[in-house]
């Protein structure tokens, strides 16, 4: 039996047409597929820098608050008066008033430097709340290497510790537990040796408990030290094996984290196959952080990870459209192949350019949208299709949008937070060197804000703040930038040169502005501002010398009386 040309070439239309088809979903599923992975390593990455920043923060954090602790009239009383009561007493109140405040912190300690490191004052957070620790209860600490360590630094100055299982003898939740110790000596003004130590108890557990709870469902999280030691896992029989007498290494359950340990690199971002770590396969992020304190341990090892099916489950609705339309171009090619031959041709050469072209990046050219048969209908769904790939593409621009938002600017307030602050303050810098000009830093720290926070709750002290901070952004210029560090620390940055008078005047007019009565529930709550300012180039020739300069300068026009003015030439006299 022969076969005309027509049938011959309707088969051969139709045999071409189903194999473009296929082709064309494939290709477009496999581009989508490859651009959903990238997108997802993306964000993956971003988050994991994001939550490294928010644990320098963390730390940072803690800092000040041993720095506040250290710093207090009552603390070097309590370590020279062993005997009186009122000084310890009111260090166990403020103690107990942080840890109420930290939910992570196990123990909070003020040690002497003599009785052989004897607790003065000891808080524990115990099943039954915050404790007390007191009498013969209290333990000689100067055998412990953190004591000595910690005495051995200058003021200010804070000891990390190595993340380690807490086996300190004592009764707190944080024993026999993942724990991070931070120190700051205790120095008298002028005093040659240290007094004495603080020495809080951080619970890693809790503390990354409360980070990740913050990421999407379904990360995984992983930390190591600096030697790849295993401290978080998603199987805690992985982690701290260095406290069994075993290690249990990051980098040999996942070589591409090797270079991170090893420094060589910052960043790693990887898939994991079927028979990788005895783990589903997974999409996942590591990257190295560097801890800038006086510590045996200077940096961490940190990584999220999704699972892989989770990342490629988006792609399902897409798949199920491409199938569909695969099935009704076959269709259509099967019944239509002979008598349109000619007619289907310049249609499914145009739908597979522009599936060629979308994959590849480029515009996808003009599609057959208008005509009212299969085709048109193909070409619709693909259009449709396009449209649903672009979308995603959007949403996830959107989400990583949103997480550098979050990286640069405080969670309450809105405003700059300290890492946007120091890249403008080294713009201005960089600009006023090349140009000639000024830059002029204000540092400005509420009075009696904690007062105000523990009579009204902290919703009280949340809506205090953020009226601060719309009071600063009424004052101030759009060229200006207004910033907050955290608790009740707000920065002022001015670009253009001003003389001392125009910038003294600026001052008063914020301190006027953020004395004024705030109305709050019924009441009127009163605050005051201690304003310390720091120029550039007259008080430094770097940010860390301009931000330094002026929080001296607030220090010093607190130290006067609550409520003033301070630039850093004044405080110094």
């Amino acid at each position: 039996m022969k076969y005309g040309i027509a049938f011959k070439l309707g088969v051969l239309l139709a045999l071409v047409g189903v194999l473009a088809a296929g082709l064309s979903g494939f290709y477009a599923y496999a581009a989508s597929r490859e651009i959903l992975l990238k997108s997802a390593k993306q964000e993956l990455l971003t988050s994991t820098r994001v939550l490294a920043r928010r644990i320098t923060l963390n730390r940072e954090e803690v800092s000040r608050n041993l720095l506040m602790l250290a710093t207090h009239p009552a603390v070097l009383r309590a370590l020279q008066e062993p005997d009186a009561e009122a000084p310890a007493e009111q260090m166990a109140t403020l103690f107990k008033q942080l840890m109420l405040a930290n939910p992570s912190y196990f123990q909070l300690r003020l040690i002497s430097a003599s009785a052989h490191g004897l607790e003065r004052v000891r808080v524990d957070r115990q099943l039954a709340g915050l404790i007390r620790v007191s009498g013969e209860d209290l333990q000689e600490k100067g055998h412990f290497d953190y004591v000595a360590d910690t005495l051995k630094l200058a003021a200010g100055e804070t000891y990390l510790s190595r993340i380690s299982i807490n086996h300190e003898r004592g009764a707190n939740t944080g024993q026999d537990q993942p724990t991070l110790q931070l120190a700051m000596p205790v120095r008298s003004q002028g005093g040659d040796a240290a007094a004495g130590l603080i020495v809080v108890n951080v619970d890693l557990n809790g503390m990354f408990a409360l980070l990740q709870a913050d990421l999407p469902a379904g990360f995984k999280l992983f930390l190591a030290n600096g030697e790849g030691d295993i401290l978080i896992h998603p199987d805690s029989a992985r982690t701290f094996g260095f406290d069994r007498g075993r290690r249990v290494l990051m980098q040999d359950e996942m070589a591409q984290v090797a270079d991170i340990v090893s420094g060589r690199f910052d960043a790693a971002v990887f898939e994991t196959s079927e028979n990788d770590y005895a783990m589903a396969p997974m999409v996942a992020a590591f990257i190295g952080q560097t801890i800038k304190v006086h510590s045996n341990e200077s940096r961490l090892v940190l990584g999220l990870a999704q699972p892989l099916a989770e990342v490629l489950s988006r792609s399902q609705p897409l798949a199920s459209e491409l199938l569909q339309i695969v099935s009704l171009l076959c269709l259509l090619c099967l019944l239509l192949a002979a008598g349109l031959a000619r007619a289907i041709t310049r249609p499914i050469n145009a739908v597979s350019a522009a599936a060629q072209r979308f994959a590849e990046g480029l515009p996808p050219g003009p599609l057959p949208l208008a005509r009212k048969d299969e085709l048109g209908s193909l070409a619709r769904s693909f259009a449709w299709m396009q449209g649903q790939i672009s979308e995603q593409m959007a949403d996830l621009l959107r989400k990583q949008e949103a997480l550098e938002h979050l990286a640069q600017h405080d969670m309450l307030t809105g405003l700059p937070n300290r890492r946007l602050l120091e890249v403008r303050l080294d713009g201005f810098i960089a600009a006023a060197r090349r140009h000639g000009g000024g830059v002029c830093v204000l540092f400005i720290d509420l009075d009696r804000f904690k007062v105000l926070n523990d009579r009204y709750g902290h919703d009280a002290g949340d809506a205090v703040l953020k009226i601060i901070a719309e009071r600063l952004l009424g004052m101030m210029r759009e060229v200006d930038t207004v910033a907050r560090l955290g608790g009740d620390e707000f920065v002022v940055l001015l670009e253009a040169q001003t003389s001392m008078d125009h910038v003294a005047a600026i001052a008063e007019k914020l301190l006027s502005g953020l004395t004024a009565p705030i109305a709050y529930q019924g009441h009127e709550l009163a605050l005051g501002a201690s304003i310390g300012i720091g120029r550039y180039p007259q008080d430094g020739q770097t940010r860390a010398e301009i931000m330094a300069k002026a929080d001296q300068a607030m220090y010093a026009a607190k130290a006067v009386g609550q409520g003033g003015v301070r630039f850093y030439s004044s405080a110094k006299e």
